[in-house]
């Protein structure tokens, strides 16, 4: 089995390496936070102390970061980066959410040195990272995704080859419509059985089994009804998503109305201080508009 190295364990790249080093691939981890790190060394992965000293030692890197700026210093421009270090005919695979052509400028990088860069954003958030049934979508050279393959495999359950560089994070802000879209959906119909007197823990069961039904409303319209808006997927990171989205639509001149306001009323959490939440608080927002007044 290759040497995977993964740099990143947040909440969702500590469950995602977690699952690589219980499939047997020998572990090498990076990471900001202690925690993490302590708890897989004791599982059996060794740390490195830099990106470049695990790039060195693997022929596999991973990585899950927030945002573009933490991509880049990682993988090109920080003190110790990751892709210079890496041997010819190893793969690359940015696993967080990142601009498309930030993917390009990189994987055109890494295609020079003969390292094969892929971009494999998930989407399922962390009950997805810790069951291992992300979705993971790929893009990139196809023999490289065949050879990366198994190891996605061990992350997730669905993966899908979506094809040349950039294509997956395409992929994903497509996915990003849906999610905050949907998000507010499901917000605004509890927002309604509330303020009609209708229990939301039965609004919920009900209309996630018909027509209205949808992973949102079961699983976050379940956390709304009991008053938990911890992060499964934390609002900030959802904005970062919907500012590279909104900034590709603006170059295709594509209209997203839903998706813009949604950006617009999730920058309520981010003035007060709860960008840290789930993106599930966006219902907070709403039971605001509406003149409730409402605290986690």
């Amino acid at each position: 089995m290759p040497t995977v190295g993964f740099i990143g364990l947040g909440i969702m790249g500590r469950p995602m390496a977690r699952h690589i080093l219980r499939a047997g691939y020998p572990l090498v981890v990076h990471s900001r936070s202690r925690p993490p790190i302590e708890a897989l060394v004791a599982e059996g992965a060794r740390e490195a102390p830099t990106p470049a000293a695990l790039a060195a030692a693997c022929e596999v890197v991973i990585t899950c970061l927030p945002d573009d700026e933490t991509v880049r210093r990682v993988w090109l421009t920080g003190e110790h980066p990751a892709l210079p270090a890496m041997r010819p005919n190893t793969i690359a695979i940015d696993m967080g959410t990142t601009s498309p052509s930030l993917t390009r400028e990189l994987s055109a990088y890494a295609h020079a040195r003969g390292i094969a860069f892929l971009d494999a954003p998930v989407t399922g958030g962390q009950w997805g990272a810790e069951a291992g049934t992300l979705t993971i979508m790929v893009g990139g050279d196809e023999s490289a995704f065949q050879r990366a393959l198994p190891i996605l495999q061990t992350m997730g359950k669905k993966i899908v080859y979506v094809g040349e560089s950039g294509k997956g994070q395409l992929m994903k802000l497509a996915n990003q419509i849906a999610v905050a879209v949907g998000m507010l959906a499901v917000a605004e119909a509890l927002l309604f059985a509330e303020h009609a007197g209708l229990d939301l823990n039965l609004t919920v069961e009900t209309l996630s089994s018909g027509a209205a039904g949808s992973w949102a409303m079961e699983n976050l319209g379940k956390r709304i009804a009991q008053g938990d808006f911890q992060p499964g997927f934390m609002v900030q990171l959802l904005q970062k998503d919907l500012h590279i989205l909104l900034n590709e639509a603006h170059h295709t001149a594509t209209p997203l109305l839903g998706s813009t306001l949604v950006h617009q009323l999730y920058r309520h959490l981010e003035r007060t201080g709860e960008a840290r939440l789930g993106t599930q608080a966006l219902m907070l927002v709403l039971r605001r508009l509406s003149g409730q007044e409402d605290s986690v």
